[in-house]
């Protein structure tokens, strides 16, 4: 009976856990020399390189929390022909990639307003109740 009432226990206390995400840009980020390591280059992930001239890719990070990599993917589909490239990061690799590079830039006296924007927008947005 005790193991029973711990495993309810364990999977409402789990159930409580909303899935969500926050689509942002690339540049939300920080320039392509911070988030690579993260999201990738900064130009379409079919291509092997870079357009040499100065290409704006519209590409979107998809951050998600409460779901599979997977299942977010199946929401922001990458469809070459339509040009849409989206990345997926788990919520909390987000936040760590964001606060640690917003303290970079602080330490060489850098404009970080943009992560800074990012990053409450991501904490707003998961503590918001689900859409």
């Amino acid at each position: 009976m005790k193991s029973i009432l711990s495993a309810l226990i364990l999977v409402l206390s789990v159930s409580h856990v909303r899935a969500g995400e926050e689509v942002l840009p690339y540049s939300a980020f920080g320039p392509q020399s911070a988030a690579y390591e993260l999201i990738g280059m900064e130009w379409w992930q079919w291509d092997s390189h870079g357009d040499e001239d100065d290409h704006e890719y519209p590409i979107k990070v998809v951050v998600y929390w409460g779901q599979t990599r997977d299942e977010t993917a199946r929401r922001y589909p990458v469809d070459q022909a339509k040009l849409q490239d989206f990345r997926y990061v788990e919520y909390s690799k987000a936040v760590e990639h964001l606060e640690a590079t917003i303290k970079d830039f602080a330490e060489a006296k850098l404009d970080a307003s943009a992560m800074e924007r990012a990053l409450a927008k991501l904490r707003k947005r998961k503590a918001e109740p689900q859409r």
